[in-house]
């Protein structure tokens, strides 16, 4: 008995060991078509060189925009299940936000089960001047953050140079917040490589008011276009800067990097020597189709460019099944883990064939060929990817995808009550 016993325990130390690092890293504002690996014009050659060392996904969905889009990401619900459809910012229009006591972020679930966490960039769904321990409750066990521009305070408004950022509960400002945050986050891997651990960077770049970057602050860029272009140059720095740490501490064949953008670009670029739509807010594929590139050397040997649809409910779960964490009881996880997918699997039940995104009270769903929306609209993204042309009425197979395609959105329930606007009406009450 005794030495089953010591058996068990090394077992459990053993498992503890290989729980793979996690790092997610989420540019704001950024689509594919400002990404160099997917057909951009502009040269993004660390995010290019992730994409060869990893796998590639062609099509993964977020939320049109920005909230929505953080709040499905860490909770693995779709905004008809968390509630929040549209973009609100609780920093500057008040209310609760977020709440810990309802929802459980893959952050908490990770810290629970051994993982050291950190958060870098941008919150914004708590009020963190109200509530200055939030960031904990919901699982970091450090921050540098800016916490979002605070009605009543301007002195919060700024993120980029002299950026108003909150460490650990203490707040003041520094030369520019995105290195500032990164500096940060690099310390902290450097800290703490010896045990699991999770690093979630929602950058602040590139979202507007599009500024000039410590590469371009001495010959400012004219335009805005041009400005953009040199936020995303220096986006792909910052990741290339984390990358080299991982990789020179020896940690790249038990780490896992995902970098992906919130929601379609916020300025028109292009795919494939074509201009391609701006995304930010569009109710349709290019509102939510985001850059997704996975490197994770224990599951895949890279240089891969997969088919497979991916969705932000997909994180949590693949989390999860990295750390060999069961969910929690009663979470109800809308994602399926994209495991199988970086291991090669070819089994199709294995894997998504559907992927789903909503902006208010417009919802979309599509598979790797059509697109389905709430409005009636039905389109062939291979055939048509601007969604201007009506699918032919000679398409003999296309009646059969509408019609699966919709049948499964039409499962879906009613959004659930918006939780900012209820606490907002309870805190004036």
């Amino acid at each position: 008995m005794k030495c089953l016993f010591m058996l068990l325990v090394l077992a459990g130390v053993a498992s503890a060991a290989q729980k793979p690092n996690i790092i997610l890293i989420m540019a704001e504002d950024l689509g594919r078509d400002w990404v160099g690996c997917y057909g951009a014009t502009h040269q993004t050659p660390n995010l290019d060189r992730l994409a060869k060392e990893g796998v590639q996904y062609e099509t993964a969905w977020s939320m049109p925009i920005c909230t929505p889009a953080r709040v499905t990401l860490l909770t693995g619900q779709y905004p008809f299940r968390h509630g929040w459809t549209t973009h609100y910012d609780v920093p500057r229009q008040g209310g609760v936000g977020l709440r810990p006591d309802r929802f459980s972020t893959f952050a908490r679930v990770l810290r629970d089960n051994g993982y050291s966490t950190v958060i870098g960039g941008k919150w914004q769904v708590n009020h963190l001047g109200k509530q200055p321990n939030v960031l904990e409750e919901h699982g970091f066990d450090e921050h540098c953050v800016w916490p979002g521009a605070e009605a009543g305070k301007p002195e919060t408004e700024t993120r980029y140079w002299k950026g108003f950022l909150q460490a650990n509960g203490r707040r003041g400002t520094t030369a520019y917040g995105p290195y500032s945050i990164n500096e940060y986050l690099i310390n902290f891997i450097q800290r703490h490589k010896d045990r699991p651990f999770l690093v979630y960077y929602p950058m602040l770049l590139a979202r507007d008011p599009h500024a000039v970057t410590p590469f371009n602050r001495k010959k400012k860029p004219e335009g805005r276009t041009a400005l953009y272009a040199g936020n995303v140059t220096y986006v792909d720095h910052l990741v290339g800067r984390l990358v080299a740490v991982v990789d020179k501490l020896g940690l790249k064949d038990k780490t896992m990097i995902v970098f992906t953008g919130n929601n379609g670009s916020a300025v028109s670029g292009s795919l494939n020597g074509e201009a391609y739509p701006k995304g930010k807010g569009g109710e349709a594929d290019w509102g939510a189709h985001v850059p997704f590139i996975v490197r994770a050397p224990f599951l895949s040997k890279g240089d891969v460019v997969s088919r497979d649809l991916i969705d932000f409910t997909d994180l949590y779960p693949t989390f999860l099944e990295l750390a060999g964490i069961a969910p929690p009881e009663n979470l109800n996880l809308d994602g399926k883990s994209f495991v199988p997918s970086l291991r090669g699997s070819e089994d199709p039940y294995e894997k998504r064939s559907w992927v789903y995104s909503q902006l208010g009270s417009f919802r979309m769903i599509r598979d790797w060929y059509h697109i389905v929306d709430n409005k009636g609209s039905f389109h062939n993204l291979t055939k048509d990817p601007r969604q201007e042309r009506p699918v032919s009425k000679l398409d003999k197979i296309a009646p059969g995808r509408r019609q699966r395609l919709q049948m499964i959105m039409d499962r879906f329930p009613e959004d659930a009550p918006a939780p900012f606007a209820e606490y907002k009406s309870k805190d004036k009450e």
